[in-house]
């Protein structure tokens, strides 16, 4: 098992950075905020899960993943609430802005326009890939959340852009 999954942990109102790696699906590499550390982690036939963490100490306990990145973790009679958050789900909410029945949409991480599949004027529905932008070896199609006019594409294919770059404008539909 290859496991490599980034998440912000919520607690509160902190938010801290952390990652998951494993590329053998024992040997688990955390990162949480600045620390690092390496962990064994085992699945044990009644649905726990073990962690040794370098001290020797082992952790013994479940998760249940819940609606909205929330999880419930067991350790002992111990229970623990975490919410996580997918920080591509939290950009892509935020990429896009409204205004009236305008709507703009900007790249919340940096990357390089691939393709540009709309232009100005265009009529688009909802869920139309408006251009595809390549960021961390990834190609990410960014689609538009209602129909309407495309009024102005602000970008490229092949053009590099960083965070917070403005890249189409779209008249939306009246709502009926």
């Amino acid at each position: 098992m290859n496991l490599h999954r980034r998440f912000v942990w919520r607690r509160g109102g902190d938010h801290v950075d952390a990652s998951v790696e494993s590329p053998d699906g024992r040997r688990v590499t955390v990162r949480f905020g600045g620390e690092v550390t390496v962990v064994d982690f085992a699945r044990l036939g009644d649905g726990r899960s073990s962690v040794i963490l370098p001290s020797g100490r082992q952790l013994t306990g479940r998760a249940i993943a819940r609606s909205g990145g929330h999880v419930e973790t067991w350790v002992g009679a111990r229970r623990i609430h975490i919410d996580l958050a997918d920080p591509l789900q939290d950009l892509a909410a935020e990429s896009k802005r409204s205004s009236g029945g305008a709507q703009e949409i900007y790249a919340q991480i940096p990357g390089r326009v691939v393709e540009v599949r709309v232009a100005d004027g265009d009529r688009i529905d909802a869920g139309t890939t408006l251009l595809v932008l390549e960021a961390m070896k990834m190609q990410n199609e960014i689609r538009a959340d209602c129909s309407g006019r495309v009024t102005k594409v602000e970008c490229s294919a092949g053009q590099t852009v960083e965070t917070g770059a403005l890249l189409v404008r779209v008249e939306a539909d009246p709502v009926s």
